[in-house]
């Protein structure tokens, strides 16, 4: 788990420009490791990276939703996505993972998956 000093930095210096409420989000995360938090981080930075903004948050979005087909999430997107959740969260996503991410939910299982258990941690 991040602590809140890692967190208070990580904001200014990987999330900026990010909406305020992600941040807080990130920010309440490291206080209270409250999963609904780590979900609305991990679909901001998706939203943040995707070249075509969807009409409504993703977190609002059903968990069925699909990355490419739907949001048309695109590899640099998923890359770009997957560093900064590694980067926030002090974890690794293995590479061999990421086709295994294809709907909002399997991307929040798989970010509470790596934090809960620290897989991976690290870099």
């Amino acid at each position: 788990m991040i602590t809140l000093a890692e967190a208070q930095k990580n904001v200014r210096e990987s999330l900026d420009g990010f909406p305020p409420r992600i941040t807080a989000a990130y920010i309440a995360f490291a206080e209270t490791g409250d999963p609904a938090s780590l979900n609305l981080v991990a679909m901001g930075v998706l939203q943040f990276y995707l070249a075509k903004k969807p009409e409504k948050p993703l977190d609002e979005l059903p968990g069925s939703t699909r990355l490419v087909d739907d949001l048309g999430c695109d590899s640099l997107t998923m890359m770009d996505t997957v560093f900064m959740v590694e980067t926030l969260f002090n974890i690794k996503i293995a590479d061999d993972e990421l086709p295994r991410i294809n709907t909002l939910d399997d991307l929040r299982d798989q970010l509470r998956r790596h934090v809960a258990g620290g897989a991976g941690s690290a870099h």
